[in-house]
């Protein structure tokens, strides 16, 4: 091949390259159909803006598919989500959970911060991490999390309504106003990716 014949063809090359990339994807215009109707608890952007729903920006991947897998077969229940999600695929269950994990989760710590949740977050630092990010993909990050949203989940799991060997153990150590301590811990020191 002459070099003018492979200038030309990598000329095409690039131009079907940038082509490609600047075009909307399938698997783009189908993460907007999926997510269309999440953003009403959620936040557009992934960013809950009512207290008791939990911000899915920035969160483990792993974390979501599980969530939206028990949702989808009962075994978390809420009633809403289970409807959102019963038509919905394994594919199309692991595309929202990486949508969701890719979106930045920013939020700003709080100018002071609950002492008292943040001696109680000791029982919390192994799986959730010091600063509330966890390492494991399974395990949810809680720096930055909705306080209504944290404090419903322990006492779910301290009456048992949602089950997981530890947290259950866990949130049945915690009296009421330490979870809410806690929780608001967790959503005062914020966030930043």
């Amino acid at each position: 091949m002459n070099l003018n014949l492979k200038k030309v063809s990598l000329t095409i090359l690039i131009a079907v390259n940038m082509l490609v990339a600047a075009a909307p994807s399938f698997a783009d215009d189908k993460i907007v159909a999926l997510t269309n109707s999440c953003g009403a608890c959620h936040g557009e952007n992934g960013m809950a803006t009512n207290n008791d729903w939990p911000s899915l920006a920035g969160q483990k991947p792993g974390y979501l598919l599980a969530q939206l897998n028990a949702f989808k077969s009962g075994s978390r229940q809420n009633i809403l989500m289970e409807n959102q999600l019963t038509n919905l695929s394994d594919k199309e269950l692991t595309a929202i959970a990486k949508h969701y994990s890719s979106l930045p989760f920013v939020k700003a710590e709080a100018s002071a911060i609950n002492k008292v949740g943040e001696n109680v977050r000791s029982a919390c630092l192994s799986c959730h991490g010091k600063n509330g990010k966890t390492v494991n993909d399974t395990w949810p990050n809680l720096a930055g999390q909705n306080k209504g949203y944290i404090f419903q989940q322990l006492k779910d799991y301290s009456s048992k309504k949602r089950e997981s060997m530890l947290m259950n153990v866990i949130a049945n150590e915690l009296n009421e106003q330490q979870m809410r301590d806690v929780a608001e811990y967790f959503e005062q020191i914020g966030s930043v990716q």
